[in-house]
Order: C-alpha cells, then structure tokens, then sequence
C-alpha cells in the first residue's frame, strides 16, 4: 500500500466523501433552482399532434423530411427566475407563461417554405409558422380585414379570450405579390415586473401562416443581462488565449523531448486516438440537433458533408491537442515523480485490476464526492449570503435531444476530464514547477485560466464560476502532486458525469430516468477493478 494512502488517510477521505455527499443530498435544491416542467407528451406524441394540426389547417407536408427537439425561451426564463423567484417563475412557467416546448420542423431541401410548430409539455399549441418565398402569389387585404381574419383565428382555433387582451401594434409588408400583416396584442392586467404576455398572428395574403404565444423581455433587462454577459465571455476569452500559449508551450516541450528520444508514443497516441473516436460518437449522438438546424438554402447533402468535415477537423486537432499536452506531460510528471504516472501506463496495457489502478480510481470517487459537496455548498452560501444569482436548471436541456441521452453526460465528462487534467495538471503543473520554481504557483496558476475559462456559464456576478472552479483547481493539483493524475481525471469524470447526468434521473418522464439509471450505472464502471482489488487484498496497517 502507497505511503499516501494510509488507514488512516483513507478513513479522512471517507469521512470527507460521506459528508460532501450529504451536502450534496440535503442542500442540492436549495443551491441549484430547478425549473418545474411537466412533460406530459413525448417526442413521437408532440410531432404527432404538430403533424395534425397543420393538416387541419390545410397544409400539405408529404415530401417534407422531420425533426423534432425540445427546446426553450430561454431569455424569458432568466428573467422571470431573476425578478420573480423560482417559486412564482415555476408556477409562471408552469401555467400561464410558454416558455418550454417541442419545436417541430419540416422542411425541403433547397426550399424557403418550411413549417415549425411549437407544442408546449401539455400537448398545447403554442405557436406555428409557415416560411415563404417572397414571389408567392396571395391576396392583398386591407388592414382592418387581416386583423379581423388574425381575431378569428385566435377566438375559433387558438382559443383566446380577445377581451383579455388589447392590440399594440401592427404592420403591413407589401411583397411582390401580396400584402403580409403581423398583429400583435398583450394580455391585460398581466404584472410580471415589465415583462408582457403577449400573441402574435401573421397574416400571410388571405390567410394566417404565423402565430406565437410568447413572454416578451423588457428591453432594459435584456441589454443589461447581455452587457453582464459579455463581461464573462471577455474572461473566457482572456483564458482560452492562456489556454493557446500552453498549447505552444507544450509543443516545444514535446519538440525537445522528441529530439532527445523521450516522447513515449504509445501513451501520447493511445489517450489522442480515444478522445477522437469520443468525440466523433458524441457528433454522431447528436445528429438530430444538427438536422434541426440545416439551412434550407443549402444542398442538404453539402451541409452533411460540411458538418461531418467540420467534425473530422475538430476531433483531429482535439487529438493533437491531447497528443501534446499529454506526451509533455507524461515526459515532465516522470522527470518530476515516476509513479505518478505509473496507473496510467497499467491501464493503457490493459492491467486495471492492480493496486495502482485501484487506489487511483477510489480516490478519485472519494474526491468526487468532497467536489459535489463543495459545489453544493459554495453555492447555498453564495445564493443565501452573497447576491450569487444562476439560472435553474432544466430536466429537459439538449442531451435530450441527442440519439442516445445517456452516452452524452459520459462523453462529456470523459472528454473533458481527459483534455482539462491533461493540459491544466499534467503539462501545466511539472512546467511551471520546472520553471516558476514555486509549487503553489505552479498550481494557482493554471487552476486560476482553468477557472476563469469558465465564465461564459450564465452565474452572475460573472466572477463568481471563475472563483468556484479555481478553489477547485488548487484541490485537483493537490491530488495530481500528491497521488497521480489518473485520480484527477477519475474525480472530474465522475463529477461531470453526474451533474450532466443528473437531469436524467430527475425527469418525470420514464425514458430519460432509464437513461438516467444507465448514465449512474456506466459512471461506476472504473470502480469495478478497484473493488475486485479490494476484496483480493486486506488493507495493510502500517
């Protein structure tokens, strides 16, 4: 048994795990709003009742290919969670205000007329809209007979009440060859700060071919919230150009290293290799997305060809990427200690059932488990106490519209724990010690551009996530320098896995709590040869 990893060492880390994951337990709801949505209709059953209620309108949608996805307003979510509490922006969002649904497409290649439908989690319509080509023939009704085709349509088809509401504005657009309408009404009495509930029907010639029931931003809100936000995207982009000057540092490490005939190729190519082939199966995962948003002006096939090059492209240079930053690494972590790096070599050979392998993978669960305890309770005080502010989370968000939901959360997390501990503990840490010659330095640091890396997440103050993820970075260089790497990148694995993941299990809907129970389930799979080391050896008293 490794001198680190003494009874009593294991004991703490036990103690510590069981208490991050009771924080994590009991205050998991009060530090993270979790948005309340009943999804009442699946996939297959919202593209059915979208599919019939244009045909009951008379539109024809043979020859059209399909695709649905779940989506959301997200501006009018943000700000009815921001000014009204998550209590009341639930029961908003839940009743009377659309800001969740299905968004079901039809279209044809190379062609403008296209369909959308919104179906809300009750099976409602909540909104369609007909594209056309500017040159089709319609009529050109006067103003007043447009609006009183749009009041029709809304009283016998949407089912509104008019006189809860009152017009406030209306346009007319002359085409080549016929006169669009739009009218716009908002719903009396309706106090939600500034914000407005309000429809829109689109008169297109002689007919209604757009109707939307939405939530409309104040407009102050909106600029403000995208000035904040810009503010974190700056950071985020001050920390990927660090991130890019580690790149090249790395190069010329691996430069050096490979003149000298220390670049240990099987170990650099192997981790490259995997990380492509992951991030290629998660394109594929989410090829429904990527149908949802084809531009009809260009040839489908084109578009498919681009988007699977585009892919190719990022995947391969995400491999040279991990090739770098890990034979740098793995040649600067043995100059510095060899058996930091020794559970990485036993699992590239295909030896996972020893204690180095073991000890790592335990380790890096209890971690784990210290981390979601310490996010959890870091953002229940900064909620509580400190004005932090972060929008709720969804049970329904796009890993749910990807083929497969419960490979996404996996692929996510193996991704990026993999690229992040390589280049921010393993290529960074020995680097900077190498050079810096100061140890806290050394991991302050690349914790700090980790960190900061992170402050396009929508967590206000925009510094707030920078903060967060730094204290944590200090933590995983500390396990990095004290252990081995593959702790790292076990813990951040199982900590990303379970927070994608989580909004599987917590959805009401059947499908996705399996996904979820798999996603559990696959997450634990690197615990399995530490627990048949376990059962093998008595720990050793020392």
């Amino acid at each position: 048994m490794s001198a680190h990893t003494k009874i009593p060492g294991i004991l703490l880390w036990v103690l510590l795990a069981a208490a991050g994951l009771l924080a994590f337990v009991f205050l998991y709801d009060k530090a993270f709003p979790t948005a309340s949505v009943d999804l009442k209709v699946t996939r297959a059953q919202a593209q059915a009742r979208a599919a019939d209620y244009l045909k009951a309108r008379g539109f024809e949608l043979s020859g059209y290919q399909q695709v649905t996805v779940f989506d959301s307003d997200a501006a009018a979510a943000v700000y009815l969670e921001k000014t009204q509490g998550m209590e009341r922006a639930n029961a908003l969002m839940r009743a009377e205000v659309p800001v969740w649904f299905w968004a079901c497409r039809w279209f044809k290649p190379l062609e403008k007329e296209e369909y959308r439908v919104l179906v809300s989690p009750a099976g409602e319509v909540t909104g369609f809209r007909q594209d056309l080509e500017e040159e089709r023939a319609g009529a050109k009704l006067a103003p007043e007979a447009a609006q009183a085709m749009a009041e029709k349509f809304l009283s016998a088809v949407a089912g509104v009440r008019l006189e809860e509401y009152e017009l406030v504005d209306s346009a007319s657009e002359q085409q080549k060859n016929r006169t669009d309408h739009s009218f716009v009404w908002k719903k009396k009495g309706f106090a939600v700060g500034e914000g407005e509930l309000r429809l829109r029907v689109g008169v297109w010639g002689d007919y209604v071919g757009n109707f939307r029931h939405f939530f409309k931003v104040p407009e102050k809100f909106a600029r403000d919230y995208e000035r904040e936000s810009a503010q974190g995207t700056l950071l985020g982009i001050l920390s990927v150009v660090f991130t890019i000057i580690f790149l090249v540092l790395a190069l010329v490490v691996f430069m050096q290293r490979y003149k000298a005939g220390d670049v240990r190729w099987r170990f650099a190519v192997a981790f490259a290799v995997v990380l492509l082939v992951l991030m290629l199966a998660g394109a594929v995962n989410s090829f429904p997305l990527l149908k949802s948003q084809y531009p009809t002006s260009q040839n489908y096939g084109v578009y498919l060809g681009v988007v699977v090059a585009a892919v190719v492209l990022v995947s391969v240079l995400y491999g040279l990427f991990i090739l770098l930053t890990g034979a740098s690494g793995e040649a600067l972590t043995r100059e510095m200690r060899l058996e930091s790096v020794q559970p990485l070599h036993e699992l590239l050979a295909g030896r996972v059932a020893t204690p180095a392998f073991a000890r790592a993978a335990g380790l890096g669960y209890l971690a784990a488990f210290v981390m979601v305890g310490y996010f959890t309770v870091f953002y229940f005080v900064g909620r509580r106490f400190f004005g932090v502010w972060l929008p709720a989370e969804s049970p329904y968000s796009n890993m749910l519209n990807t083929s497969l939901p419960f490979l996404f959360p996996l692929l996510v997390g193996f991704t990026a724990a993999v690229s992040e501990e390589f280049t921010y503990r393993f290529f960074a840490i020995p680097f900077l010690r190498k050079y810096v010659k100061n140890i806290f330095l050394a991991v302050l640091i690349p914790a700090a551009i980790w960190g900061f890396a992170h402050s396009t997440y929508p967590v206000f103050p925009v510094y707030v996530r920078g903060i967060e993820v730094t204290l944590v970075g200090l933590l995983f260089g500390w396990l990095y320098l004290r252990y081995d790497i593959l702790t790292c990148i076990v813990a951040h694995y199982a900590v990303d896995a379970l927070f994608v993941g989580l909004p599987l299990l917590r959805s009401e809907n059947t499908y996705f709590r399996v996904s979820g129970v798999i996603v559990a389930f696959l997450g634990l799979l690197p615990l399995i040869p530490a627990l048949v080391v376990w059962l093998r050896r008595k720990p050793q008293m020392q």
